[in-house]
C-alpha cells in the first residue's frame, strides 16, 4: 500500500531533482534569482541562475537541489518579448536614471518632468516583484508619431516588455500567466472592461479568476491611445503624459539603433535589479503627505530608486501637480465639503453644538461660493459626517446635533491635511475669502 512507502533522503533528493518546476523568474530569500534569458535553444528563453556571485545559464538551473526549467510561452509571445541576453555594469542607480532619461528626452521630445517620471516607469518594470501596485504610462496627445517612438523605445528599455493592439479583457487573460510582463499597448481606444482589468491586474495580491484557475497578470501597463480619451477614464495610479507637437525633428530610430540600445540597457537592467531588488522589497516610503489615492502610486515611484534617499524625495516634486488636482477635487466634493463645515462650526462657536441642518445649510452656502449650486439633504450629510468619524449627539424634536469639541475639530483639522481642503484661520473666523490652503508638499526644485 502507498501508506507503506518509505523513501530513504537519498531517494527523496532524486525524486526532487528530477522533477523540474517550470518558472518564469525565482527570487529566493536569500538574494539569489532566477531570471529568463533570449538568445538560447533556438529561441526558447533560458534561465540565468545567479547567486549573489556566480551565473549559471542554461535550460535547466539547480536552486538548493532543486531543478527549475522556463514555463512554456507561445513562440508567437517569445518573438515580441524583450529579454536580456547578459548582465553589466549599470553604474549606480543616481547615474542609470540620469542615462535612461536622457535616452527619453532624445528620442522622443518629452520635456524634463515627464522623462523623470517615465525613467521612473523603466526602473519600475525592472523591480516589479517589489512593487505592491504596479504603475500605468498613458501617453495621449495630437502627435501619435512622438507617442509610436516613444513607445518603441520603451520596448528596448523595460523589463519583459510586449507590445500589443487590440486588446481586449479575453485575449488579455490568454496571455502567458506569470512571466510578469511589460505590457505596451498601443489601440484607439480602451473598453471599461478592459480599464478594470488592467486596473485589477495592478495589483501583486490580486489574482484573476479565468477558466477554472487563477491568473498573475500583475505587470508595469504602458498605454498608447487615442488623446480623446481624458485624464478621468484612467486610474488614479497612472502617470500621464502628453506628446505635443514641438516642430523639433527627433533623432533616427531605425531598427539597428533599436538593437543596440535594447542590448545595452537591457544587461544594465538586469544588472540593477539584482543590485535592488532586495532592498527596494525592504524599503519603507512615508507617503503620509499625499492624498490617499496617489499612495499606491507614489510609494510604487520612490521604490523604483531604493537606494537613494534624495531621488524619493523627489516624488513629492514630481507627483506634486496631480496631488493638488485630487485636492482640488475633494475641496469641492461633499467629504471636503464637509469637513470645512466643521472648521466653520468651530470658528464660530468652539465647543458649541450645531444641528445637522444646519451644517448642511451651512455647506450649501460653501458650495455656492465655489460657484456650484447643490440641494444637501441632511440625511444624507449626517451620514457623510458619521463616515468621517463624526458622532452626533441623540436626536431631539428638531433633529440631531454635532457638538463641536477640541476632539471634534482636531479630527476636522486632520481630515484637512489629508483631504488638501481649506483651513480656516482660527484669528479670522469671518475671513471667508482667505481660506488658508493645505498643501500637501511644498513643491521641490530639480
Amino acid at each position: 500500500m502507498h501508506g507503506n512507502i518509505k523513501r530513504t533522503d537519498n531517494e527523496a533528493m532524486a525524486v526532487t531533482i528530477a522533477s523540474p518546476i517550470a518558472t518564469s523568474g525565482e527570487v529566493f530569500s536569500d538574494g539569489s534569482t532566477i531570471e529568463l534569458i533570449g538568445d538560447f535553444h533556438y529561441g526558447n528563453p533560458g534561465l540565468m541562475l545567479w547567486d549573489g556571485g556566480k551565473e549559471t545559464i542554461g535550460s535547466v538551473v539547480e536552486y538548493k537541489q532543486r531543478l527549475y526549467k522556463s514555463a512554456p510561452i507561445k513562440s508567437s509571445i517569445l518573438q515580441e518579448l524583450t529579454l536580456p541576453t547578459r548582465s553589466c555594469a549599470h553604474g549606480t542607480t543616481r547615474e542609470f536614471l540620469a542615462e535612461i532619461c536622457r535616452l527619453i528626452s532624445n528620442f522622443s521630445g518629452l520635456p524634463e518632468k515627464a522623462a523623470f517620471l517615465t525613467g521612473r516607469i523603466v526602473l519600475c518594470s525592472a523591480l516589479i516583484d517589489a512593487l505592491p501596485m504596479a504603475p500605468t504610462l498613458t501617453i495621449t496627445g495630437p502627435d501619435p508619431a512622438r507617442g509610436n517612438q516613444l513607445l518603441a523605445l520603451l520596448r528596448c528599455i523595460c523589463r519583459h516588455s510586449l507590445p500589443l493592439t487590440g486588446v481586449t479583457p479575453a485575449e488579455f487573460c490568454s496571455l502567458a500567466n506569470g512571466p510578469r510582463f511589460t505590457y505596451l499597448i498601443s489601440q484607439s481606444s480602451i473598453s471599461d472592461k478592459l480599464k478594470k482589468l488592467l486596473d485589477d491586474a495592478s495589483s501583486r495580491d490580486r489574482k484573476i479568476p479565468f477558466r477554472g484557475g487563477l491568473l498573475d497578470l500583475f505587470g508595469v501597463r504602458v498605454i498608447h491611445c487615442d488623446s480623446t480619451l481624458g485624464s478621468d477614464s484612467w486610474p488614479l495610479q497612472s502617470i500621464q503624459v502628453s506628446m505635443i507637437p514641438t516642430g523639433a525633428e527627433l533623432p533616427a530610430f531605425d531598427l539597428e539603433t533599436q538593437c543596440e540600445i535594447k542590448k545595452e540597457f537591457q544587461a544594465k537592467l538586469l544588472s540593477f535589479r539584482r543590485a535592488n531588488l532586495g532592498t527596494a522589497r525592504r524599503l519603507e516610503f512615508d507617503v503620509s503627505r499625499f492624498t490617499f489615492e496617489l499612495r499606491d502610486l507614489a510609494r510604487s515611484i520612490a521604490v523604483a530608486t531604493p537606494d537613494d534617499t534624495t531621488l524619493q524625495a523627489d516624488v513629492l516634486y514630481l507627483l506634486r501637480e496631480e496631488d493638488a488636482e485630487i485636492r482640488d477635487q475633494r475641496w469641492l466634493g461633499l467629504a471636503g465639503i464637509a469637513t470645512e463645515t466643521i472648521l466653520v462650526a468651530w470658528s464660530e462657536s468652539p465647543g458649541g453644538s450645531f444641528y445637522i441642518s444646519e451644517l448642511a445649510v451651512s455647506a450649501q452656502e460653501l458650495f455656492r461660493r465655489r460657484g456650484q449650486e447643490m440641494k444637501i439633504d441632511p440625511g444624507l450629510f449626517g451620514k457623510i459626517l458619521r463616515q468621517l468619524g463624526f458622532t452626533t449627539e441623540p436626536r431631539d424634536a428638531r433633529g440631531k446635533k454635532l457638538k463641536v469639541t477640541e476632539a471634534i475639530y482636531a479630527r476636522a483639522r486632520q481630515l484637512a491635511r489629508d483631504f488638501g481642503v481649506p483651513e480656516i484661520e482660527n484669528d479670522r473666523p469671518e475671513g471667508r475669502e482667505d481660506l488658508r490652503y493645505v498643501s500637501a508638499a511644498e513643491p521641490r526644485h530639480v
